[in-house]
């Protein structure tokens, strides 16, 4: 049995299975889930149909796997039903209307551009959970083109207190009318009992396509943008819990899956902190041998790191 068999064995986890949230799972579900998927609730929300065949395909991994095609929105509405703008990609389809002047300044605007306007079924993220029978999120992931934090907001306090962890895919530049921005999201997460474990920046090269059509013709503008230095315009941000905020919020399942979830994320110090406070407080068998897969995994990433650091230090 792995240690990973082993953890979800136990009663907490077994009798209540983590809950694995992507709102906006256009292109497929959060890859990072899929080495716990089958001890799991997936849950998938994407109403953009031309991307739901790969996401039917996840039932076959997941415990439990729940597709949910309506929009998710921040408030209730008094109809059901919210705008969703549908355009040239499916992953940049949006409750928020894209802002054209001043995306024209950008590589990739041509993938904003809006090719329909429908009004679909929407509901709260919290009110869609419920209606399927579930009462927390445990890993919540949002892409939904500037919505993210406001979503996260929408879930009642008492669900907030209990998610271990939180990724978000905000804009750095204007893409969205009324959209939360990188900046945004930063600041309001350090009041929340997270730490910031992963920021990857997203790069398209600043350049009017009208120009690049001019200067390179038709056929080579979109290799421009492929090819040319970028400069940020998004991000992937991933905040995962800190034991040591709040602690009376995280019971024994909590610390568990917060070990879980940092060792996928590849924080092992962070799942080793979850270890310690899970051994102190529910005791130490179980918690001692994740403490020492913890610490066997950080002294494989020295030695996985020292080959760079003495050539950095040889370069000096």
């Amino acid at each position: 049995m792995s240690l990973l068999d082993r953890i979800f064995a136990e009663p907490e986890l077994r009798d209540t299975p983590p809950v694995l949230v992507d709102v906006g799972a256009a292109g497929g579900v959060n890859r990072i889930w899929h080495q716990i998927a089958r001890y799991a609730t997936g849950v998938g929300f994407e109403p953009d149909a031309r991307d739901s065949a790969v996401l039917q395909r996840a039932q076959l991994a997941y415990k439990r796997w729940i597709l949910c095609p309506e929009l998710v929105v921040p408030e209730s509405l008094p109809d059901g039903k919210a705008v969703l703008h549908l355009t040239r990609s499916p992953h940049c389809s949006s409750t928020l209307r894209p802002d054209q002047t001043a995306l024209r300044e950008w590589g990739f605007a041509q993938f904003f551009e809006v090719h329909e306007t429908r009004r679909l079924p929407a509901t709260t993220l919290g009110a869609a959970l419920a209606a399927r029978g579930l009462d927390r999120v445990d890993w919540l992931k949002c892409d939904t083109q500037g919505l993210d934090l406001k979503l996260y907001h929408s879930l009642p306090i008492s669900w907030r207190e209990q998610i271990l962890a939180v990724e978000f895919e905000p804009g750095v530049i204007d893409a969205y009318q009324g959209e939360d921005k990188l900046a945004a999201v930063l600041t309001a997460m350090a009041g929340e009992p997270f730490w910031l474990a992963e920021l990857q920046i997203g790069r398209t090269v600043r350049l009017r396509l009208d120009l690049a059509a001019r200067w390179f013709g038709a056929s080579w503008a979109d290799w421009v943008r492929r090819l040319a230095a970028g400069a940020p315009t998004w991000a992937n941000v991933r905040f995962l819990r800190d034991p040591a905020m709040r602690p009376d919020t995280l019971d024994r399942r909590a610390l568990l899956l917060g070990w879980v979830f940092a060792t996928l994320a590849q924080q092992h110090g962070a799942a080793l902190l979850n270890a310690t406070v899970g051994g102190e407080r529910y005791g130490k068998p179980l918690f001692e041998e994740l403490a020492r897969s913890s610490v066997r995994r950080l002294r494989l990433q020295m030695l996985r790191g020292l080959p760079a650091a003495l050539w950095r230090r040889l370069c000096r």
